[in-house]
């Protein structure tokens, strides 16, 4: 990655700062009330049972990107169309 680029996360490194953020707010609750947050939110958040929804990536501070590349047959085969 080139220097001026900035650091991009995986979802797994996302929840990674979700962990560490509720561990040091004292848990789910505490994260909850200090984001003002539903605590079920929180929980969801947490066993992943929900996506990183804008709300979360905006109290991690993060924001949402796209990126694509090519499939692996294609780099393979030189071959196939999308859409």
């Amino acid at each position: 990655m080139m220097p001026d680029q900035p650091e991009l996360l995986t979802l797994k490194g996302v929840f990674a700062l979700l962990n560490a953020g509720i561990a040091q707010a004292g848990g789910n609750n505490a994260f909850a009330r200090k984001h003002g947050v539903h605590k079920t939110s929180v929980s969801n958040w947490a066993n992943t049972n929900r996506d990183a929804s804008d709300t979360l990536l905006d109290i991690l501070g993060l924001e949402r990107v796209t990126l694509y590349r090519r499939k692996e047959t294609y780099k393979n085969e030189q071959g196939g169309h999308n859409g």
